[in-house]
């Protein structure tokens, strides 16, 4: 059974893993750094392509780690659901288990 997450609008999850996918693209493939500072820009160096995508992985996971530590404490079901949502689409997924958990105690 698919546990019950509210996930984020498409424009959101679109924007999350296009973004994330690209900076990962960029950050590791040569030949498609190569055609990015021949066709749109070399005025970012490639290391800032690298910082952004390791701070995002970094905010991602500490979000994931704030989601399971809110989800266990109020003893809301399906847990690492919500942990691995928020781990792939960031902020949106904390609101949406904050509702929950006051839906919860209401």
């Amino acid at each position: 059974m698919r546990a019950p997450i509210k996930r984020p609008s498409l424009v959101w999850r679109g924007f999350v893993i296009g973004g994330v996918g690209a900076l990962k693209v960029l950050s590791l493939s040569d030949g498609a750094w190569e055609w990015w500072e021949d066709n749109v820009t070399d005025a970012v160096p490639r290391s800032v392509f690298r910082g952004v995508l390791t701070g995002t992985a970094v905010v991602h996971v500490a979000e994931a780690a704030v989601a399971r530590r809110w989800a266990r404490a109020a003893g809301i079901d399906h847990a690492g659901a919500w942990v691995r949502t928020t781990a792939l689409y960031g902020f949106p997924e904390l609101r949406h288990l904050r509702r929950a958990i006051a839906a919860e105690r209401d």
